[in-house]
């Protein structure tokens, strides 16, 4: 019995002593716990830089004017004047209509012309009354609008100088009120004018009060790579959109040659003058996943903060950082990606 009583003293005083190592060993794995969580990083001061400011914004090249021609009410069309690729000048005929009811009131116009010139005598001689003659001359004046109205729904006629950019109609077929195809409206014939062209900006709301009528904009397109065309802000538009705070411009590019089309896809770049702005390089943002939020670490006493910013333009391989940065602060541009927020930071 006394054997294997000091046996089980031997065996638990081991495991007593084996505790003890194994306790000794855990507190030195755990030792440089403390400093294995500090992460080198590089830092770089934001610092103001001067800029040339100049917006950058894609945009789609429209006609100045576009219109689509119909009638105001359903009829047989006689016979369609004009093709496409056909120029025209404001007011020329392009489709004519029929215009039996157009011949049929113009016969009664004239009999009430004649009869107005017959009561018109009679009333200076005194032979009829003032209300018989206005009877008359209210019964011509309603004829002569109906004659008029028919006439300029018989005979469509261009509102603008331009170009036939789609006929939907031929000669003898019914128009019946129905969308034209690729317009959504009804029409016999559309018009654009390509002399000149617009493109529809949505500029930042921030240049609001920067971006004004008359200032130059050069309009590139990835047709011609290396031309430049030269536009005018003909119309800044009064409202802000909610959604894209953005404000709409309407750029105005002067086309002789011909060489835009409307659809064509274009950059439209606006000079605002020289200013500071606070740049960092593009890759220190990041992105919170599922969010638009962007963020960069900033050193602040040995520890790196997230700091949620808002950016601007971008120029070149740098990005504007229009609020959450300030003038002489410390950003992170190496070990970013590594760090986490309120993490002890080392700078080499």
């Amino acid at each position: 019995m006394r054997t294997i009583n000091g046996f089980k003293a031997i065996t638990l005083a081991s495991v007593v002593v084996l505790l003890a190592s194994c306790q000794g060993n855990r507190a030195e794995v755990n030792q440089p716990a403390t400093t294995a969580t500090e992460v080198k990083v590089v830092t770089q001061v934001v610092q103001p830089v001067s800029i040339n400011r100049q917006l950058r914004y894609p945009a789609t090249i429209q006609a100045y004017k576009e219109n689509h021609l119909a009638p105001a009410t359903a009829g047989r069309v006689e016979k369609v004047l004009v093709d496409v690729g056909d120029r025209v000048k404001a007011g020329d005929i392009v489709a004519m209509l029929d215009r039996t009811t157009y011949q049929q009131a113009k016969i009664q116009f004239e009999k009430l012309k004649i009869d107005l010139q017959r009561v018109d005598s009679l009333l200076k001689v005194g032979a009829i009354p003032q209300q018989q003659y206005d009877a008359v001359k209210m019964q011509y004046d309603i004829a002569k609008t109906n004659l008029e109205f028919l006439d300029d729904n018989t005979s469509l006629k261009s509102p603008i100088n331009g170009i036939i950019t789609g006929k939907y109609i031929n000669d003898g077929e019914l128009f019946t009120m129905s969308p034209a195809p690729g317009v959504g409206k009804p029409a016999v014939v559309s018009i654009m004018q390509l002399d000149k062209l617009k493109l529809l900006v949505g500029v930042s709301s921030t240049y609001l009060n920067t971006v004004k009528p008359g200032m130059k904009v050069a309009v590139k397109t990835e047709l011609y790579p290396d031309k430049e065309f030269t536009g005018i802000v003909e119309k800044v538009y009064p409202t802000i959109d909610n959604m894209t705070k953005t404000f709409t411009i309407e750029v105005v590019v002067p086309n002789p040659d011909m060489m835009l089309r409307p659809g064509m896809f274009a950059t439209a770049y606006i000079n605002v003058g020289v200013g500071d702005a606070l740049l960092v390089p593009a890759f220190v943002l990041l992105k919170q996943s599922g969010t638009n939020e962007r963020y960069v670490f900033v050193y602040n006493n040995g520890k790196a903060i997230r700091r949620t910013i808002e950016q601007g333009d971008v120029f070149d391989d740098k990005v504007e950082i229009i609020k959450g940065l300030s003038v002489g602060e410390e950003i992170i541009v190496e070990g970013q990606t590594i760090v986490a927020d309120g993490q002890p930071v080392i700078k080499k």
